[in-house]
């Protein structure tokens, strides 16, 4: 399998779990001192598993009952020698870790408590800078893949686990990815949480740039930031905009599911309050969409979304082997369209180099303007009543023929931008607004169709909740 992508020019990734084991932990409130033993726990318990001080009870925080001891040397080889079989004898180009900050814990279980004062009670502490910790060793006995390509391994980072200090996004030391989760909350609190909450558009303005805030200063790039709108956990992208938070407890096919986060930061647009229609649901899982495809990063979509894949609000639908769980291509015109809509989107990105910097946008890299057509200064930014913002990329200093305009309207009436001078020579050309009225087929045209808008000074009224992308011709 691994072979027949690669023939086809596709990389594969393995997600792998070296947090828990499915031994599970005490499970029992009423017997703590009884747990499942199926391997690890019957050879050596207090070498595989993380105890709590006294080496009696199992510490965790992956919400799966008992932590993996990834600090100990022991049973980090399993760790190693497990990619290394996966990496050099399969053949795979990298690897998405779960629940990651669990493989930076420097914490031993509670017999070695007096050599580790960070970690109370058996505990959980993550730490980059030990050269000790799992992540690290990794980094020592594999090569990462160099920014420029070629042989070498590709890590990902899930940089969250449960409780202590294991949120840790922007955390992980420089060779290591990670999925960034604050691209996800911020733009979608941007598209269903104005009037609710505080939004940043300098926040979002960050999360377009590859978010330098979490990784340049560890000397990472803007591809090291995984940007996504949504997951396998958590709503799919159609559902974020299309539901009033999550409904698990449905019946079969699309539920009972337990489990599931309660920060969805979703909104149906409107539709069960008869103020929204199924038209402003689509205009916002496109502009969803452009958010992580346009941005700098590398963006990350879950399958199903390029079709508006639907699972009712349920948001943790793991158990469900249903037909509505499964993938499909029996599709409605809309979902038709809306794949028309993500095919094209990501051949534009793949076709635009200064959409893909390998390192961070310079100033006269990327110019970011007001709807007005005035450059944004510090005072805009940091304005909270501010939710509209265009910038332009200059395509010819990234390697690129065409420099590019986006702007995006956060609020919920037509702003009118005006337009910057495009590079002398050329003007502005449309390559798709997301707005209602461009809903359908076409929404977003193919190379050579763009429609001309004009040069500086060219006014352009945006709807609502919108995104507009223009190149220079």
């Amino acid at each position: 399998m691994v072979q027949a992508f690669h023939n086809a020019g596709i990389k594969v990734y393995m997600d792998v779990v070296y947090n828990h084991t499915a031994e599970g932990g005490s499970w029992s409130s009423s017997d703590p001192s009884t747990a499942t033993i199926y391997s690890w726990r019957g050879l050596d318990n207090a070498t595989y598993y993380e105890l709590t001080s006294g080496n009696q009870y199992f510490y965790d925080n992956t919400g799966t009952g008992a932590n993996y001891n990834t600090y100990n040397t022991v049973a980090q080889n399993l760790i190693v020698d497990s990619l290394a079989y996966w990496a050099n004898t399969m053949g795979v180009d990298g690897f998405r870790f779960d629940l990651a900050p669990v493989l930076g814990n420097s914490c031993l279980n509670g017999a070695y408590q007096s050599a580790a004062p960070n970690c109370p009670n058996g505990g959980f502490n993550f730490d980059a800078a030990d050269p000790n910790v799992a992540i690290n060793r990794i980094l020592r006995e594999f090569t990462v893949r160099p920014a420029a390509g070629g042989s070498g391994l590709d890590l990902f980072a899930e940089p969250w686990a449960i409780g202590g200090n294991s949120y840790q996004l922007g955390g992980f030391p420089a060779g290591w990815s990670e999925w960034n989760g604050a691209f996800r909350d911020s733009l979608r609190q941007a598209q269903n949480e104005l009037g609710s909450m505080t939004i940043s558009i300098g926040q979002d303005a960050n999360d377009f740039s590859g978010s330098s805030n979490l990784f340049q200063a560890s000397g990472r790039s803007p591809w090291n930031s995984i940007n996504l709108m949504d997951v396998h956990d958590g709503l799919t992208l159609n559902d974020v905009y299309a539901c009033n938070g999550s409904n698990n407890n449905q019946a079969w096919p699309y539920g009972p599911s337990d489990g599931g986060t309660s920060s969805n930061y979703s909104w149906d647009q409107g539709m069960s309050a008869g103020t929204g229609t199924a038209f402003d649901q689509r205009r916002a899982a496109r502009t969803g969409m452009a958010f992580e495809m346009l941005s700098a990063g590398t963006p990350l979509m879950q399958g199903g979304d390029e079709y508006l894949r639907s699972l009712r609000c349920n948001n943790n639908a793991y158990n469900l082997d249903s037909t509505a769980n499964w993938l499909t291509n029996g599709w409605t015109t809309d979902q038709s369209n809306f794949y028309n809509f993500a095919q094209r989107l990501i051949a534009f990105r793949r076709a635009h180099p200064a959409l893909r910097p390998a390192t961070w946008y310079s100033s006269s890299q990327v110019v970011w303007y007001q709807p007005n057509g005035s450059v944004a200064t510090s005072g805009y930014w940091s304005n909270t009543s501010n939710y509209a913002i265009a910038y332009t990329i200059n395509g010819p200093s990234l390697g690129d023929a065409n420099s590019i305009y986006i702007a995006y309207n956060g609020w919920s009436g037509s702003v009118t931008f005006t337009l910057p001078a495009p590079p002398s020579g050329t003007q502005w050309y449309r390559v798709t607004d997301t707005c209602n009225w461009n809903d359908g087929a076409n929404t977003f045209v193919t190379p050579g169709n763009e429609a001309l808008i004009g040069g500086a000074g060219t006014t352009y009224g945006q709807c609502g909740q919108s995104l507009l992308l223009l190149i220079s011709k």
